[in-house]
């Protein structure tokens, strides 16, 4: 398979995106590829000037552990440590990530008429690489279908539509991945009722729920919980490790347009601006600038979407 993949594309020099959509033996896929050419995927429409705003908090609940809580005060744990078994802010974005498509792919199937299955994905994180790649499993569609499906998940998954507008995306459909072939990060997701998904990552299962544009139930974890979850956390241990005399809440605000998500036609629903502010109980000027450079410099978000969102750092005084 990776002799078939063309590189897809560089995300800020970090990261680089690639989407699997499974539905076609080896087989199949030349014979969709010798009669159907690579259809022109319109852009979004331009975006809207009403945004809705997407919150989650982040604080210490232990040296190098920080508890999230999203919508409806849902809540995950994060850890720093990379060699724990617990998330970690890479699974986070994998998470949301996946998540997102499968949630969009069922919708559009359902508003399509088509057939599915059920799905499933994998979003994988290659270390050596630098590289993220999606596999959309879905059974039940066709080739036109697939096409279909890969358009709606394009323009209507906010995670993906941030991601690609730092660099384009070109859709292949392949197969499923093939877990064990590598020690790259990797997280699942799989449909087990409408609007919700089984998810793990790091060998921790949890729920999440599609969103009240796609008709989920947003009750459990969001994928935007986890997409700004990742940043919150980030920013959390670089305060601890910058000023560990100090507590901090982290407050992390993401502006999109949810009308994308639920219409094909509306405006591309991309995270425009995201904000992150820091309200610590022991502030210090010069650590709290240290700690704005760095979370600028270290944490995922900030490097792959520089340029593309409106990103900013703040710090203040807790009230005593």
């Amino acid at each position: 398979m990776k002799k078939r993949m063309a590189q897809i594309f560089l995300l800020a020099s970090i990261l680089t995106l690639a989407v699997f959509l499974n539905g076609c033996s080896p087989a199949a896929q030349s014979d969709l590829e010798a009669a159907t050419p690579s259809p022109e995927i319109a852009e979004p429409a331009a975006e809207a000037a009403q945004l809705a705003t997407a919150r989650v908090t982040a604080e210490i609940s232990e040296a190098g552990r920080a508890m999230v809580t999203g919508h409806n005060n849902t809540q995950y744990i994060v850890d720093a440590d990379t060699e724990s078994t617990g998330l970690h802010e890479i699974d986070t974005l994998l998470a949301a990530q996946i998540t997102c498509g499968v949630f969009v792919a069922e919708k559009a199937a359902q508003e399509l008429d088509i057939p599915l299955k059920g799905v499933t994905g994998t979003a994988v994180f290659d270390e050596n690489t630098q590289q993220v790649q999606v596999f959309l499993d879905l059974p039940g569609a066709d080739g036109e279908q697939i096409l279909d499906l890969a358009n709606n998940f394009r323009q209507r998954c906010p995670i993906y539509t941030t991601l690609s507008a730092a660099k384009s995306v070109e859709f292949i459909p392949g197969e499923q991945y093939n877990s064990g072939d590598d020690d790259s990060a990797a997280v699942t997701a799989e449909l087990f009722r409408f609007g919700g998904a089984n998810v793990t990552a790091n060998g921790q299962t949890f729920v999440m729920d599609s969103v009240p544009p796609l008709d989920g139930p947003n009750e459990e974890l969001n994928p935007l919980d986890l997409m700004l979850g990742g940043l919150a956390t980030c920013s959390s241990f670089i305060y601890e490790r910058e000023a560990p005399a100090a507590n901090v809440t982290v407050t992390v605000e993401g502006d999109f347009d949810p009308t994308g998500v639920r219409d094909l036609e509306g405006p591309n629903p991309r995270i425009q601006n995201i904000r992150v502010s820091m309200l610590v109980d022991k502030f210090d000027e010069a650590q709290a600038k240290k700690a704005e450079e760095q979370i600028k410099e270290e944490c995922y978000l900030p490097n792959i979407l520089e340029g593309t969102v409106n990103f900013a750092v703040s710090t203040e005084q807790a009230n005593s």
